[in-house]
């Protein structure tokens, strides 16, 4: 019988009810004896006579024992017989498993998937991702200044701030390959390079062409970094509740930093260094010290407590797999509404504060900092505190308010708009929530972690292009950034149809 060990409660139960200890720290395991021999000697396995107490006491020959993590399939679930039971290659028809304290060398079991160390790298991790999103929003405060710099229409704008989600789409699947094939010292720190050298590109552009590929080249770099991040997560916390909290936190990670971006870009950088290019340059930097302390803390990293493997006698689930999966397509499609609205509205909403709502620069980006602010405590606090069955009522809150939220921008009255843009700064939450009913989906394991994750990006991020590119087409019309809000309040009002249809996956899993 395995158990986690980390569940002592029903480790007092089940002694209680077996009448046995159970091997606090030594496991070992020892091939049994024929389950068909005759008389049913020690360690064979017998079927009760007729009358027989089954409720009885039990009377085991050996030790009922604590299956430490190397025997997970994944943190939340018990592995597969085939893991250690006896089900897998190798074994012998009436044969049982029974473990025993004689025959094989002891083997000690601590609680691995609760190392200490996990904090210490999931620290290197938000680093990289903080950086990343002070790259990803070293444009958009900058919008007028880069656009009058280099002779662009907004429609050209929103092309140009959408190219890093076009490279996504091809390079996101190939990032999570690469990140199950490198493992995520090598390939976080390949992606915190490339990300480094878009930023430093994108300061350099002379026109439209020159631009746009700079910050396409993040979208080469930027798949490894957000693969890696789940990825690190699913192999260093076990626990539900601190896996739960740790996705909450480096969710938040990027858009701590596009806000500590808003907020110095034009109220300390521009003033200091009167230029745009070294603006950016100076923000670049963020990554370059990030990817010195991911060296040192990853470098130092002992294994990962979590398998990494499929157990013997199992196959990982691929691309093909997944993809078969009705809940992981749902939550795919839920990926790409929540990438339109966050990626639509963050781009563009510096621009509609100062276009639409009369605000300086300065003060635009710091009520949209505001906005951001609020979105790091709803992604610290819903995720951890929804459970599974409670995602899609959490999801839809949140739409609801954000469509109230960009709806009001446009009938309040300028001096209430701080209001609607905190209101809609709980569109950040979205993404951990998105990303847990991931991780839990069924189809979703160690193993497959990157592939995933991978798939999830390449499709969310087509929503990440249309949303920059259709809210700045918009506002290009006779419409107005009044116009492009409208629609994205549309959006999010759509995005409650496949939140309802999630019901049905997560209600099944409160059923069992």
């Amino acid at each position: 019988m395995l158990v986690e060990f980390h569940d002592r409660s029903f480790l007092g139960e089940v002694e209680e009810r077996l009448r046995v200890h159970v091997a606090h720290l030594h496991a070992v395991e020892a091939f049994g004896q024929p389950l068909h021999s005759g008389g049913g000697g020690s360690g064979g396995v017998e079927e009760p006579t007729e009358g027989h107490d089954q409720d009885g006491p039990v009377q085991p020959g050996g030790e009922l024992v604590v299956g430490g993590p190397p025997e997970f399939v994944h943190p939340d679930r018990l592995a597969d017989a085939a893991a250690g039971s006896g089900t897998g290659a190798g074994f012998e028809p009436d044969q049982a498993r029974w473990r025993t304290p004689w025959e094989h060398r002891q083997v000690t079991i601590v609680e691995a998937h609760h190392h200490p160390y996990r904090w210490v790298l999931f620290t290197g991790i938000c680093g990289v991702y903080f950086a990343f999103g002070v790259v990803a929003m070293s444009i958009p405060p900058l919008v007028g200044e880069v656009r009058a710099d280099l002779g662009l229409s907004r429609g050209s704008m929103g092309l140009a701030l959408g190219a890093w989600q076009v490279v996504y789409i091809v390079s996101a699947p190939v990032g999570g390959r690469l990140i199950d094939r490198l493992g995520i010292h090598h390939g976080i720190l390949l992606g915190a390079i490339v990300v480094t050298a878009s930023g430093l590109v994108r300061a350099a552009a002379t026109g439209f062409g020159s631009f746009w590929l700079a910050i396409a080249l993040f979208g080469v770099g930027g798949p490894l970094v957000s693969a890696g991040a789940p990825k690190a997560v699913g192999l260093w916390f076990g626990a539900e509740r601190e896996r739960r909290l740790a996705i909450g936190i480096y969710s938040t990670m990027p858009a701590i930093g596009g806000m500590a971006t808003l907020v110095f870009s034009n109220s300390v950088l521009m003033p200091l260094t009167g230029s745009w290019r070294a603006t950016v340059v100076i923000e670049t930097g963020a990554m370059v010290v990030a990817m010195g302390v991911w060296l040192v803390v990853s470098g130092r990293a002992p294994e990962p407590p979590m398998a990494v493997v499929p157990p013997r006698g199992s196959v990982a689930i691929g691309r093909k797999g997944l993809l078969a999966s009705s809940e992981f397509r749902l939550v795919l499609l839920l990926g790409l509404g929540v990438m339109f609205i966050g990626h639509g509205l963050g781009g563009w909403m510096p621009e509609v504060l100062r276009e639409h709502s009369g605000f300086s620069a300065m003060a635009a980006a710091n009520w949209v900092a505001l906005g951001g602010l609020v979105g790091v405590v709803a992604s610290l606090v819903v995720p951890r505190r929804t459970e599974r069955h409670r995602l899609p009522s959490a999801m839809a809150m949140i739409l609801v308010a954000v469509a109230v939220g960009v709806a009001a921008v446009v009938v309040l009255p300028t001096v209430l708009d701080p209001i609607p843009v905190a209101m809609a700064g709980l569109r950040a939450a979205m993404m951990p929530l998105v990303l847990v009913a991931l991780m839990e989906s069924d189809a979703v394991e160690p193993s497959n972690t990157g592939v995933a994750y991978g798939l999830w990006f390449a499709v969310a991020e087509i929503g990440g292009v249309t949303g920059p590119l259709v809210l700045g087409r918009v506002a290009d019309t006779s419409a107005g950034f009044g116009g492009a809000l409208l629609l994205m309040a549309l959006v999010c009002v759509l995005m409650l149809v496949p939140v309802r249809r999630m019901r049905r996956f997560t209600d099944r899993d409160l059923r069992r």
